[in-house]
């Protein structure tokens, strides 16, 4: 449906105290379309789209979303437009392209801003946040003001060869064969994006992988006789619970910090979000929704119940109170209570490891395992096979 609305385009041609306030955009036309949908969560919902011009002269389509009636769709439109547009006749600021800027393919830094820009609605902000920072890190130093058609299968080898030669300039050791796979997978699906975006070929296809050279790290996880010594150390007792409840869970250490006092009861914990200080919005954390999106509440253990009855719990946030304790924080004082402990060096994530681990030689299966950690049953097999692996020949060997 398009429709204009008259009153709008007086306001906003001589309206003098609206025109004051216009530095966002600029519009040549007061029609848009209301465009209806239907959502999982909220039902029917309404969506006003038209097209605006840019402070930069860039002419593009703006929706606005998430409207629950077509009324308030057009209010929502009308507010947009009188204070943050001005209705003109052509684009002011768009410029001809002389011949040579025309023919003058982009840097890689310009093309990796607008690859940015169109996955963000696609992933979470940790995630986003984590791609930016290895493309400043690894990218852009190299190839930041390079243009897109410069990126040759040779210069592409001499820039992989480099990665791979590098260390962590905190250990002086040689970075992780998966670490330094998944640069290189960033940067592919930038290039494979410009590719199918721009038409730019992407030449690291072309550049064969390196092979993995030594054998891929060992998973630690502590058993339960090691992890008792450990929480024997643990005097505080918010720490305590938490390290209990990642170990006898082996839930993320994100879905735990951003548990509230609702979610967790006398059986069962509702594990349905996550906390992240890796944001892009300046915002100090951002609580999301749990990865795979896994829903409903996990049974826990006698062991884990005892632990929680001499915790009392703390709102908003179950650890935390007003906000969520800082994972680095937390990360400090497991390695502290390590080394109190004496006991075998692990990360905090290991303890998920332990969990399964456990799970596995107690005879779960794949689709028990992935339910109770949250996670698939494709990536369970994937990361943790191994372990089945190993009890499938001592049961053949009982065989005799």
């Amino acid at each position: 449906m398009r429709t204009a609305n008259p009153n709008l385009r007086k306001k906003s041609l001589y309206g003098q105290s609206y025109r004051q306030k216009m530095t966002e955009y600029y519009i040549s036309s007061t029609k848009y379309t209301i465009q209806e949908r239907q959502t999982k969560r909220n039902g029917t919902v309404y969506d006003v789209v038209f097209r605006i011009v840019t402070m930069d002269g860039e002419e593009k389509q703006k929706k606005l979303s998430g409207f629950k009636t077509k009324t308030a769709a057009k209010q929502g439109y009308t507010e947009f437009v009188t204070t943050k547009c001005t209705l003109v006749r052509n684009n002011p600021i768009k410029k001809k392209k002389t011949s040579a800027e025309a023919l003058t393919p982009p840097t890689v830094e310009d093309l990796l801003s607008k690859y940015i820009l169109s996955i963000r609605n696609q992933n979470k902000d940790s995630s986003i946040y984590d791609k930016k920072k290895m493309y400043e890190q690894y990218i852009l130093p190299e190839f930041g003001n390079c243009l897109i058609t410069d990126l040759t299968k040779e210069r592409l080898y001499q820039w992989q060869d480099s990665l791979w030669a590098m260390r962590n300039p905190r250990t002086g050791e040689p970075y992780s064969y998966e670490y330094l796979a998944k640069i290189r997978g960033h940067f592919g699906a930038f290039l494979m994006w410009c590719e199918s975006r721009h038409g730019y070929p992407c030449h690291l296809r072309e550049v064969a992988k390196p092979k993995r050279r030594v054998p891929k790290t060992e998973m630690l996880f502590w058993s339960k006789e090691e992890f008792e010594r450990f929480i024997e150390s643990v005097d505080n007792p918010t720490y305590r619970t938490i390290f209990t409840m990642l170990f006898y869970t082996g839930r993320r250490r994100g879905e735990v910090l951003a548990l509230t006092p609702e979610d967790v009861k006398e059986n069962r914990i509702r594990f349905n979000k996550t906390y992240s200080r890796k944001t892009i919005d300046g915002k100090p954390y951002n609580i999301t929704s749990s990865k795979n999106e896994k829903k409903g509440e996990t049974p826990i253990c006698e062991r884990l119940k005892r632990e929680l009855e001499q915790y009392e719990g703390q709102s908003p946030f179950f650890f935390g109170g007003e906000n969520p304790i800082h994972e680095n924080t937390l990360s400090h004082a497991f390695e502290a209570y390590i080394k109190k402990a004496g006991v075998k060096r692990i990360r905090m994530h290991d303890l998920r490891h332990s969990f399964v681990s456990m799970l596995i030689h107690l005879g779960a299966n794949f689709m028990v395992v992935a339910d109770l950690i949250g996670d698939t049953v494709e990536q369970v097999t994937k990361t943790y096979g191994h372990i089945y692996e190993a009890d499938k020949l001592d049961i053949i060997a009982k065989l005799g």
